[in-house]
């Protein structure tokens, strides 16, 4: 079953993906002569990290992850009915704190108190609460706000209509005490020993990246350095402490006087390369691991196995050159050797990218440049398609030679949303109820494939389809009735629910059916009649033609279906509050004896109007519907076109949900830039004005100069949901998925996502959008397989050149950009400073 949520959100920005362990790079800058090397080990969150690198002009270079998806929306709401007693509306909304500061890992209680026009706290009114970053903290029903990490976060409460926000920053858990291990140790002079300083809070438990302070009681006896490596100078005791934060742990040393240490006899092999194993032979070596220590380019290395002549010892991601090999065992240091260690290396020009794909490279490479400095972006992603499967994964950069600028591997937020400012937004006011009817909206996508799968097989024992059995059925009259199933709760079996619908529009491809039970109807409403009409105008003149055209014929299996040449559109307020705007379903293919509640035809189902009051940003209203509707429409018929090639073709299983309903919004943008737009592919299409071919009039649909210059199809949305939606997969791409299972997403909330990676995928290596969309929907493959497939190249080149180009894109200073960064199509800053002036949008938007 193949459902388009409903949304009136307004989102900021920048995207997610997952992948093994890689890294794509792209450069940007001026090029330094020193080497910046990124290491890496393991893998980021499945689907919800990306990680690449790019160079530009500035000062040192950055890395940083990025990422995308989208927020689905939810189904229409029911009308009120009014009674005798006035109701008391609030008149505003008052946030307990204002502002607070919460120790990570600890909760603290907010209320919000709606008032009435006097000030007076109206109670028994329901309040929605959700925070700017769930990453940062989160925040159930009642207010009850659970700090989880570090930084700032925003929380909002939304009553009635208004909505109020307080700020709250997160603090790190404080260090209670510091440990350092080992507590004791003899250490001979003239040889060093490894203490390890650990940061604990009051129960104990250990804290990560908290910074160290080392310091020796006799400097004379001996040293330590900042990483906690002591050297023994002199016979005597001496105390070594580490202090965080005002607390410190210390260690009692006993330097006694230096003996012979261990002697390396060979290293093989000769040349050294990272994440290889090597055999150091010798003689004075300890047989347990943890009595040798050894360290290669100055950083400390694994040692995997250990006899008294051979050490097995692991290469650790050092600068490339020739690197001091140090064997130190039981506390004394042997004589060094000096080997040859070989690194991967990119050279990347200003704006060029590379997507490192091999696991070795992308565990430790180094970028090579030429002049004083160079900047880079930096994606990291994985190759699970479950973003549930999480992975660590290390981004470290070396220390640059004199006079150069420090490493900065910063995870910058380029599009961060300002916070709510009270305005009633149509966003605000569906949050919550986009949040709570994902899961019911995978739910129906999910269920719906395996019912395609279920009846595919048992309509394989039937004779096969013959358009010569089927009689051209009539088309009905205008205000003729008839009787349609539908299945959204139900199976393909269920015969019990039933619309009564009457025949409002005739067209040449379209019927549209209107639920005689609907609480509003054309029939006594101009206004909604009129918005009807323009529906299967539309689609008669543009949308079928466009899905036909570009995918396939929603009308392919109408011979030996119900014969009639048209699509019909079903509009019920039944739909309405289910989670689903409209649907469309498989049961719908197949012919009774294997499907009994079908209507055997070419079928989609959508939500209705539930009130005759005009309220453009309110899809209850008959505006607000048309604005939502007229690309659900286009959306629809390109499922119904993509089931009917999946029956015809006699497809094992139907198309993955992500990328199913990505392509169905690649439908919507279709339309939108043949009709509205009129835009060409990889035009680099921007904001633009009412007048231009942007994307202006999307985000303002009360605006005189869109809807007069076209009367047919505005107000419409456009590509607003496109560029809307993905606003928080932007702000937090970790947590966000194109294969819709995430840690903080509804399951369904990976339109967005879905639908920009093919959009740069098709832009990138595509060389017809139709041709490469009519091989996708004909497959017999699915998911990722059937899109790397269809564009010839590997997942892992299309998710790393993905990431980095959600955020390179139209970058500024590029003057000569990788085809590897770029979404030709769309010009995404341009958008997203467009929606930054825009006073009803900068509030959400803050940055361009």
């Amino acid at each position: 079953m193949h459902i388009d949520q409903r949304t009136d959100q307004q989102a900021d920005s920048h995207l997610s993906v997952t992948r093994r362990e890689t890294r794509s790079v792209i450069a940007d800058s001026t090029t330094r002569t020193s080497t910046d090397r990124i290491f890496a080990s393991g893998a980021p969150r499945a689907g919800g990290l990306w990680a690449a690198t790019l160079a530009w002009h500035g000062a040192a270079w950055r890395a940083w992850c990025v990422v995308m998806m989208s927020v689905l929306a939810c189904g229409l709401s029911g009308c009120g009915i009014g009674t005798d007693n006035a109701p008391v509306f609030a008149a505003g909304l008052v946030i307990s704190p204002s502002t607070a500061s919460v120790v990570a890992g600890t909760t603290r209680q907010f209320t919000a108190a709606p008032r009435d026009l006097n000030g007076k706290v109206l109670t028994g009114r329901l309040v929605l609460w959700s925070v700017s970053s769930t990453g940062t903290a989160s925040i159930d029903g009642t207010g009850l706000l659970t700090a989880i990490a570090p930084g700032t976060v925003t929380v909002f409460a939304k009553s009635e209509g208004y909505s109020i926000s307080a700020d709250v920053s997160v603090l790190p858990v404080p260090v209670a005490s510091v440990t350092v291990s080992p507590t004791t140790a003899t250490v001979a002079a003239g040889t060093t020993q490894q203490l390890v300083g650990t940061p604990l809070d009051v129960s104990g438990s250990a804290l990560s990246a908290r910074p160290l302070t080392w310091a020796s009681s006799a400097p004379s006896l001996a040293t330590v350095d900042a990483l906690g490596l002591l050297t023994a100078v002199a016979p005597g005791v001496v105390q070594i402490s580490a202090s965080s934060e005002g607390r410190s742990g210390v260690a009692n040393i006993t330097v006694t006087p230096g003996g012979a240490g261990p002697t390396m006899t060979a290293i093989q092999p000769a040349i050294l390369q990272p994440g290889s194993t090597i055999t150091i032979t010798g003689v004075g070596l300890s047989t347990t691991n943890t009595g040798n220590v050894v360290t290669i380019g100055g950083v400390v290395a694994p040692i995997l196995d250990a006899t008294n002549t051979q050490l097995t010892v692991a290469v650790p991601c050092v600068e490339g050159g020739n690197v001091v090999v140090r064997l130190t065992t039981n506390g004394v240091a042997g004589p060094p050797l000096t080997r040859q260690l070989l690194v991967p290396r990119q050279t990347l020009a200003v704006g060029q990218a590379v997507v490192v794909t091999n696991n070795a490279a992308s565990s430790c490479t180094e970028l090579a440049t030429t002049g004083s400095r160079a900047r880079y972006i930096v994606t990291v992603f994985s190759a699970s398609t479950s973003a549930n499967s999480l992975t660590d994964f290390d981004l470290t950069g070396n220390t640059p030679t004199t006079g150069t600028s420090a490493v900065q591997v910063p995870m910058p937020q380029p599009w961060r949303a300002l916070r709510s400012t009270g305005a009633n937004t149509p966003v605000d006011a569906q949050a919550a109820q986009n949040a709570a009817t994902d899961a019911a909206h995978m739910a129906f996508l999910e269920r719906d494939r395996a019912q395609y799968e279920q009846l595919r097989t048992r309509a394989m024992a039937l004779p096969r389809e013959r358009a010569s059995a089927r009689a051209v059925a009539p088309l009905p009259a205008l205000g003729d009735l008839r009787n349609s199933f539908y299945t959204l709760t139900g199976n393909c079996s269920d015969t019990s629910r039933v619309i009564r619908g009457k025949a409002i529009y005739i067209g040449t491809r379209a019927i549209i059916w209107e639920d005689t039970s609907n609480v509003v109807q054309s029939s006594v409403n101009p206004v909604l009649a009129g918005y009807y009409q323009r529906l299967g105008q539309i689609f008669d003149q543009e949308q079928y033609a466009s899905v036909k055209n570009n995918f396939g014929d929603p009308l392919l299996r109408d011979a030996v279906t119900d014969n009639d040449g048209r699509v019909h559109m079903v509009f019920s307020q039944r739909l309405n509050g289910s989670g689903a705007a409209a649907y469309v379903t498989s049961c719908d293919q197949f012919p009774t004896s294997v499907s009994p509640g079908s209507n055997f035809g070419q079928f989609f189902y959508g939500a209705v109007p539930t009130t005759a009051t005009l309220d453009v940003n309110s899809t209850n209203s008959p505006d607000g519907w048309f604005y939502f509707m007229a690309r659900t429409v286009v959306h629809e018929a390109k499922h119904i076109a993509a089931i009917s090639a999946r029956v015809a073709n006699n497809a094992p299983s139907f198309e993955q949900s992500w990328l199913e309903e990505g392509t169905a919004r690649h439908a919507e943008e279709l339309w939108v830039r043949e009709s509205l737009h009129r835009v060409a592919w990889k035009a680099n299409a921007s904001f633009g004005t009412a007048s231009s071919g942007g994307v202006y009039c999307d985000f303002n649909p009360s605006d005189a100069g869109c809807n007069g210059a076209d009367a047919l199809r505005r107000p419409s949305y456009g590509m607003r949901r496109h560029f809307d939606e993905i606003r928080e997969k932007l702000l937090a791409p970790w947590d966000f998925s194109p294969y819709g299972d995430a840690v903080v997403q509804g399951n369904a909330t990976f339109y967005q996502t879905a639908w920009s990676l093919v959009r740069y995928t098709i832009d990138r290596y595509a060389t017809s959008e139709a041709s490469f969309f009519r091989t996708l929907l004909n497959a017999q493959t699915t998911g990722t397989v059937n899109l790397a497939a269809t564009a010839g190249v590997p997942m892992d080149q299309l998710i790393g050149g993905w990431g980095l180009a959600l955020y390179a894109d139209d970058y500024p200073g590029l003057t000569s950009p990788s085809p590897d960064i770029q979404f030709p199509t769309w010009n995404l800053r341009g958008i997203y400073a467009g929606l930054n002036a825009l006073p009803a949008w900068s509030s959400r938007w803050s940055t361009p």
